[in-house]
């Protein structure tokens, strides 16, 4: 009869094998960790583009004048931002008693980010009555 002999413990190769596993593994969750940390501020830059725009197109005609032209600055340190207002002409048929000033109004928000230039823009047609 042949002496059964039991074995105890894991071999070198199958230890090796389940710390590759576990290697992978953690490196995989690490990756998509980091992707979403990236994505998360990514949208922060974003939204905060948003409301500078935002901001910016209230002010039109209401803190500031509807005059022609284009304004620019910068905010936050960061955000460049550009507004063009054009005149635009055209009869309208508005049942009103006086003239309306009509124009169109475009806000464009740029920044750097992760080596990439990054942009948003948004456009309205404001009215504002003539004094």
């Amino acid at each position: 009869m042949a002496l059964r002999r039991t074995q105890r413990g894991f071999s070198l190769l199958e230890v090796l094998v389940a710390c590759t596993i576990l290697a992978l593994g953690i490196g995989l969750i690490f990756q998509i960790y980091g992707g979403g940390a990236r994505s998360a501020a990514l949208s922060d830059e974003y939204a905060r583009a948003m409301l500078i725009a935002r901001a910016r197109l209230a002010r039109i005609g209401v803190e500031q004048g509807m005059a022609p032209g284009v304004q620019s600055g910068i905010e936050a340190g960061k955000y460049q931002w550009v507004a063009r207002i054009t005149p635009l002409d055209g009869a309208d048929h508005l049942p009103l008693n006086f003239e309306l000033l009509k124009g169109a109004v475009e806000v464009e928000v740029r920044w750097q980010s992760r080596g990439k230039m990054r942009s948003i823009t948004l456009n309205t047609i404001k009215l504002m009555p003539l004094t």
